[in-house]
């Protein structure tokens, strides 16, 4: 049965199952795989970048640390903690020497709010934004913890510069060198909440640190500050859930949860985003599949479209050519587009019609050639001369009764016949055309009178080139039969040659009642124009029509040349 297919349904067939039916599975399933394999780097990208902030927040707590922790080995530091007499020279210089440190320090890191000092015997140093607030939980916690650093949660001051705001502080005794256990003063460093979050780099989800307590350090949002979570198993999951990443729903949303101990303290780093964000972020890369999938269905087509119409369709049309011939019609031709084994298949048939129906048309040219011998005798006893000289003979006639009109109208006519025998010449030079066109416009000058002037311009260099013979006649009478019919004003023509490159460009421009581009398809003369052209010259050269304000302007596109035998090279 498939042998007997058409070779059209073979080739459809075989491109659909073979190439676009598997291309088009193997993408799906490209597709389809993509997702989970992206989700989970998104898991993993998101994990990368918790790493970096815990650096960053332990990088914050190492350097507030440590400014505490040098106030212990400082000599301004043990001097302001332990003098007594404030209005001592040691003490002020103490104190420039303390304003000089935390003024840098403060420059330094714009996420440091405050700094607070209090020796035991009560003096107080403020440095930064003043602020308000109950902290003797915080001066309590610092003295139970006995010089170790103590990290608070996030609580509420109202500061001096701007009403209300969260902080967390670093808070600690500071011991006598010499004497450790003795303590000589405290100090407590406020870190602005939100500056401190502007300092790391999670641009995706929601980020929040959140204490063993459940209560939340830090976040995007100030009405969580200082308040526990409100979802137990997940307090639970943070606090002791093995697993880093975490799926919860709420409110019928989907989300996914990563975490990341700070080191050194009893913080947890989570970032909480929603799954349908996570697909959003892969939207892209699945775009990029899908087009890529649509893109080589459509290079497929094309490809399917360019051999059915290089192959199959040629094919096809040799075939059906065939069944012409057969019935009969020796016009059948093949159109001939390459030199491929197809090309020249079409080549061969094309010539065989040709030579069939030149074997059968032998019979009837033989008998037309006669009836032309016939003719051409019959032609021949027709003497030109006797018409010339029968012309001249009248225009004399004319000019000795005193009608000189009538004579140059004579003479006029003369130069027309002469040009229409021309001894059979099909070729004349620019020169001789536009001169029997110049005859042809004064007769027709002297039938309309005032109605009608014509111009003619001819650039000295292309005189001599060559055009067929009556190629120019047909227009000029267009123009005046049908554009200056009832025309209200003067008919003029204008007819320009020029040469533009190896062309001749001939403008034939009147200003009558003009025509759509649509009509110059419809006249018998332009039509005969135009094969006139395309059997002499090809298709490559034609006759246009081009816009004009009025009337109508036609070009003539010819090739230059200067001897009549090299036609057609």
């Amino acid at each position: 049965m498939i042998r007997n297919w058409g070779l059209k349904k073979k080739f459809i067939i075989i491109f659909l199952v073979l190439i676009t039916l598997p291309t088009a599975l193997f993408g799906i399933l490209i597709y389809n795989q993509t997702t989970e394999v992206l989700k989970n780097q998104v898991e993993k990208d998101i994990l990368e970048k918790l790493d970096k902030d815990e650096q960053n927040l332990l990088s914050i707590i190492r350097d507030v640390e440590s400014m505490s922790s040098y106030m212990i080995y400082a000599k301004d530091f043990r001097t302001f903690f332990t003098t007594t007499e404030v209005t001592s020279l040691p003490y002020k210089q103490s104190v420039e020497g303390i304003k000089g440190y935390f003024t840098f320090q403060l420059m330094s890191n714009e996420y440091i709010s405050s700094i607070y000092l209090k020796g035991t015997d009560g003096n107080e140093l403020t440095f930064g934004e003043p602020v308000s607030g109950d902290e003797s939980p915080l001066n309590k916690a610092a003295v139970e913890g006995k010089g170790f650093p103590i990290w608070s949660d996030t609580y509420k001051v109202t500061s001096g510069w701007g009403g209300e705001k969260f902080v967390i502080s670093l808070s600690r005794t500071i011991n006598d060198l010499h004497q450790i256990k003795r303590q000589i003063g405290m100090v407590r460093i406020r870190l602005d909440q939100e500056k401190m979050l502007k300092s790391l780099d999670i641009k995706q989800g929601t980020y929040l640190v959140m204490s063993t307590s459940g209560e939340i350090i830090l976040h995007s949002n100030p009405s969580f500050l200082g308040k526990r979570y409100s979802n137990p198993s997940f307090v639970d999951w943070v606090n002791q859930g093995k697993d880093r990443a975490y799926d919860f729903s709420l409110n019928n949303m989907k989300y996914k949860a990563v975490k990341k101990k700070v080191s050194g303290t009893n913080w947890t780093s989570v970032v909480i985003v929603n799954e349908e964000d996570l697909v959003k972020e892969l939207y892209t890369v699945r775009g990029s599949i899908g087009y890529m999938i649509f893109l080589l269905l459509l290079l497929g087509g094309i490809a399917f479209y360019g051999f059915y119409r290089s192959n199959i369709k040629r094919v096809i049309e040799l075939t059906d050519q065939t069944q012409q011939l057969e019935k009969g019609n020796f016009s059948a031709n093949v159109d001939v587009s390459s030199k491929d084994e197809i090309g020249q298949l079409g080549t061969q048939f094309n010539k065989m019609v040709k030579t069939i129906q030149r074997h059968i048309d032998t019979e009837y040219k033989l008998t037309i050639k006669q009836k032309e011998s016939e003719l051409k005798v019959l032609q021949n006893q027709i003497d030109p001369h006797f018409l010339y000289n029968t012309l001249d003979m009248i225009r004399w006639t004319a000019r000795l009764e005193n009608a000189m009109e009538t004579g140059q109208q004579i003479e006029q006519l003369s130069k027309i016949f002469r040009m229409n025998l021309n001894m059979g010449k099909t070729w004349v030079t620019i020169e001789e055309e536009m001169a029997y066109i110049k005859s042809y416009l004064e007769l027709q000058k002297s039938r309309l009178g005032e109605r009608l002037a014509f111009y003619i311009f001819v650039d000295e260099e292309i005189k001599r080139t060559y055009i067929m013979k009556h190629l120019l006649q047909p227009l000029v009478e267009n123009s005046i039969q049908h554009g200056f019919a009832n025309l209200p004003r003067q008919g003029i023509i204008t007819i320009r040659c020029y040469q533009v490159e190896e062309e001749l460009w001939i403008d034939v421009i009147d200003n009558g009642w003009g025509f759509n581009k649509e009509d110059q398809h419809s006249g018998f003369a332009l039509n005969n124009l135009n094969e006139r052209l395309a059997i002499a010259h090809g298709k490559a050269y034609e006759l246009q029509v081009i816009d004009a304000e009025e009337g109508v302007k036609v070009r003539l596109i010819l090739p230059l040349l200067w001897n009549p035998k090299n036609v057609g090279k």
